[in-house]
């Protein structure tokens, strides 16, 4: 993947994240982001580092102290960094209208067949990363979450039956 297909502010987005949930040092970050994206994203220490530095100056972030000199600076929210990745949160659930209009864009630059299998995939793509992720979600929001998934599934199930329907009279005749 090459840097610039990353959205720019994305990864200053993803430490927020990532230090919302646990104290990370610059070298666990790194680690994190090449392992989740399976190596195909490096931000290298000229990157995290000073990004890091960025956080602490700006408030939203703060060192912890460590024993040993050696030992690498693990990184924690400070408030206002609870605070600004909630905000930055909140915009992420507007970005979904922004992907679609991004999709439909990209889908011209195939011919349908190829952009139908491409949706295909990202389909089954996304529908496992949702796999990985359900279980995290609480008992209660679980079960919403789950029944409006399965109302979508059976929309998108019955419009495909009738589709394969519709084709295979056509074809008949």
């Amino acid at each position: 993947m090459h840097p610039q297909t990353v959205p720019r502010g994305f990864l200053r987005l993803y430490i927020l994240s990532l230090l919302s949930k646990k104290p990370e040092t610059g070298y666990s970050i790194m680690q994190v982001i090449d392992e989740k994206t399976e190596g195909a994203w490096r931000p290298g220490p000229g990157t995290v580092y000073p990004l890091l530095r960025s956080l602490v100056e700006d408030g939203l972030a703060k060192p912890l102290s460590s024993k040993e000199k050696e030992t690498s600076v693990a990184y924690s929210l400070t408030k206002e960094g609870v605070k600004e990745f909630e905000v930055l949160q909140q915009s992420l659930i507007g970005a979904g209208k922004r992907q679609k209009v991004m999709f439909r864009l990209f889908s011209d630059l195939l011919s349908p067949e190829v952009s139908a299998k491409v949706f295909v995939k990202r389909s089954r793509e996304m529908f496992e990363i949702f796999q990985d992720i359900i279980g995290q979600v609480s008992a209660a929001d679980r079960a919403m979450v789950l029944k409006e998934l399965k109302g979508v599934l059976d929309e998108q199930a019955a419009w495909t039956e009738a589709e394969l329907s519709r084709r295979t009279k056509r074809v008949e005749r």
